[in-house]
């Protein structure tokens, strides 16, 4: 080694030894006054350093009798004086700030070690469907009693995606044949009509009783409180949000009519916004969902199926459509894009085991979101095993491959197109989960419809929703605000308040949702929207042409309608789309496209 270099490396060293030494116990005592106040926030006990039991030991042996040394002393006292000013500072600026601070006990700050574990309830369902088991989950509303509707009385929330401790059963119980065929087949109308007629007597009884209604002027001061705390939560005014926030549970409920449930949501969604931890609650609701079995998600779409016709309509819509355009086929292939459950296939493999000639050849690419966790494809090839022995149990030859991977980076390879097949891509309410122009010029939803565009298929279904959601919080949470409070208002005015399984369609559908579109920001607000106007001129620009809408498929799904549903749901064509809706408020949308033989870009 170089001597210079040699030289210089000690010299350095020692250099940096003896800074080390000069300051070590100046800059511990400044160092402790700033972390002990946190450690008291947290509620745990400042550690004792060897340097302080050294100096105590050292304090008692010392001699302070001479007049230099007396001089020494004053002087450094008032060196830690004048030091200790922006400590004293610091305190100040820590005991006003914890008056701003949400009052959520124990803010949790480790996820490994401060973790809420979920609280179970079992309820037990049983009805006409055959539902036996008595496990339940709560997807984001837990129910509080009236001692614990004070936020000083909970805890908020809080999981990480992969270190969470949930208190959940995943139960690997087989669900009977019987009871996916009552709900996902078309003989199983029959019982959902009855129970859809006796919702309904149910419903007439509780009006005819007399029993408590929800008064419009409670509905309005909910409202009020609810926008003036977001106006809180946009500025980070804590003090404010936080006294709003009390009152809004204080008038909010899990249990409660329907503006009373969506509150006690959004509260929660503001309450982890103004805390910085939106994210992390959105994870944890998203977590709960890959470990829930899947007889949560049957009984759940069950029950809104009981409630409003959505899910049949655009089902029907879609099947009939690929039925026409695979009158005469040899081979069917389908491509669902956003999966899901795969609801909409047993009915649709039930159809072409009674198509005149016999069944096609049928093939379904599931594509869904990859899981958080150890096995992202696990519920998407499990979808594909259950459709295996519907169409066996049918007699249609069947085909299935499960795609986990997020859509934009698909090939077209991936898919597996044959020429001789007739190709349907479908996609139901699943495209506002891609990013949007926002994040970049050739977006996901671009690249995904110049995909769709590519492989030419015969038909491309496509279901929205009618809303979409600003940039800015402020609008976005009255819109959020407006919109669901219409879908809570027709579960409330559908399904009667005794029974068991009200809650379900809100927990699995919407919860997660309207805590993601509230309380969290940038890349992680994932829930976009875009209106059927704003979603013509991107497909036309994609190379799309829309189809008009079939009457025969029209008046097929009136019929379903006409099933026993409340007469404030409403289905009307308008612009190429069939469109859905309650008390005169469109709310979803379903169309078909076919590739233009040229253009799109």
């Amino acid at each position: 080694m170089d001597p210079t270099l040699d030289y210089l490396s000690r010299y350095l060293l020692e250099e940096e030894i003896d800074e080390l030494n000069i300051s070590t116990y100046k800059d511990e005592a400044a160092l402790k006054d700033i972390e002990k106040p946190f450690y008291e926030i947290l509620g745990q006990k400042y550690p004792v350093t060897p340097n302080e039991q050294s100096l105590a030991s050292s304090q008692s042996e010392s001699d302070l009798s001479s007049s230099s040394s007396n001089a020494t002393s004053t002087s450094s006292i008032n060196d830690q004086v004048i030091e200790s000013l922006p400590v004293m500072q610091f305190h100040k600026g820590i005991e006003e700030g914890m008056k701003f601070l949400p009052i959520i006990p124990k803010l949790a700050t480790d996820f490994k070690e401060n973790m809420v574990a979920v609280d179970l309830t079992e309820v037990k369902y049983e009805n006409s469907v055959g539902f036996k088991l008595v496990e339940n989950i709560d997807f984001g509303v837990t129910s509080r009693s009236k001692s614990q509707k004070n936020s000083s009385d909970r805890e908020l929330e809080i999981m990480d995606g992969r270190n969470q401790k949930i208190s959940l059963i995943c139960s690997d119980e087989p669900i009977t044949d019987e009871v996916y065929n009552r709900v996902l087949l078309d003989h199983g109308d029959d019982h959902l009509k009855a129970e859809i007629w006796s919702l309904r007597e149910i419903l007439q009884v509780e009006a005819s009783s007399g029993g408590k209604k929800e008064n419009q002027g409670e509905h309005n001061e909910l409202n009020t409180l609810l926008i003036h705390c977001a106006e809180a939560v946009a500025v980070y005014d804590r003090r404010r949000a936080q006294v709003l926030l009390n009152k809004i549970r204080m008038q909010s409920s899990p249990n409660g009519y329907g503006i009373q449930r969506l509150a006690s949501i959004l509260a929660d969604a503001l309450e982890a916004r103004l805390a910085g931890v939106g994210s992390e609650y959105y994870r944890g609701l998203i977590a709960k969902r890959v470990c829930a079995p899947d007889i949560y998600f049957l009984k759940a779409y069950h029950t809104y199926l009981r409630a409003a016709p959505f899910a049949r309509v655009y089902y029907c819509f879609s099947n009939r459509n690929i039925l026409n355009a695979a009158r005469n086929a040899r081979k069917l292939h389908v491509i669902d894009l956003g999966i899901r459950f795969g609801f909409q296939w047993p009915s649709l493999i039930q159809a072409l085991s009674k198509r005149e000639g016999g069944p096609p050849k049928f093939r379904i690419t599931g594509i869904e979101f990859p899981q958080p966790g150890f096995r992202p494809a696990k519920r998407v090839e499990g979808i594909g095993r259950r459709l295996e022995e519907y169409a066996k149990s049918f007699h249609v030859p069947f085909e299935y491959k499960g795609i986990a991977s997020q859509w934009e980076s698909i090939r077209i390879e991936d898919l597996t197109i044959n020429d001789d097949e007739v190709l349907i891509v479908n996609s139901m309410f699943r495209f506002k989960k891609l990013k949007d122009e926002t994040f970049a010029i050739d977006c996901p939803r671009n690249r995904v419809l110049r995909l769709i565009r590519q492989i030419k298929p015969h038909i491309f279904i496509q279901g929205e929703s009618s809303r979409s959601y600003s940039s800015f919080f402020l609008p976005r949470f009255r819109q959020v605000l407006s919109t669901y409070a219409v879908f809570y208002d027709l579960l409330d005015n559908t399904i009667p308040r005794g029974d068991k399984q009200r809650q379900l369609p809100e927990n699995v559908f919407f919860v997660p949702d309207i805590i993601n579109i509230v309380a969290c920001e940038g890349s992680d607000w994932i829930e976009k929207p875009e209106t059927l106007k704003q979603w013509q001129p991107r497909n036309i620009q994609a190379g799309f042409e829309q189809l008009s809408v079939n009457p025969d498929i029209v008046e097929e799904c009136n019929n379903l309608v006409r099933d026993g549903y409340d007469k404030r749901y409403f289905i009307q064509e308008d612009d190429n789309w069939l469109l859905q809706g309650w008390k005169g408020r469109v709310l979803t949308g379903v169309t078909a496209w076919k590739p233009k033989l040229d253009g799109g870009f």
